[in-house]
């Protein structure tokens, strides 16, 4: 049996639709934004005057993830199993891949049906 998995990305600002994940650094820290086209443009035009005044530091690689740095977590891994499968059928969001806290936070207020 054939099976075809759809993963459909949701704009971390505005809840719509995706097209790509944007990556960038900030004083030491990576971060990942998925965005529409054109919130990913606006974005980028934002920070222009900062890339282009800036210095290049250290080229695309990535380094390891120091061990001692605490990891984050997010509303939607605090969440238990049976909790994360009601949200995923709430917010229609089967298969994505990151859940902004607002997303959580508007299912949490719902009374999480």
């Amino acid at each position: 049996m054939a099976k075809t998995v759809i993963v459909k990305l949701t704009d971390d600002i505005d809840g719509g639709d995706a097209d790509e994940t944007v990556r960038f650094a900030l004083e030491d820290r990576t971060y990942e934004i998925d965005l529409s086209a054109a919130n990913a443009a606006l974005f980028r035009d934002l920070l222009k005057p900062y890339i282009d005044k800036g210095r290049a530091g250290g080229g695309r690689s990535r380094s390891p993830r120091p061990s001692n740095l605490a990891v984050e977590k997010t509303l939607y891994s605090q969440l238990r199993d049976d909790e994360k499968t009601r949200f995923r059928a709430w917010a229609n969001m089967a298969t994505a891949r990151r859940i902004s806290d607002a997303r959580v936070k508007s299912w949490v207020e719902a009374g999480r049906p």
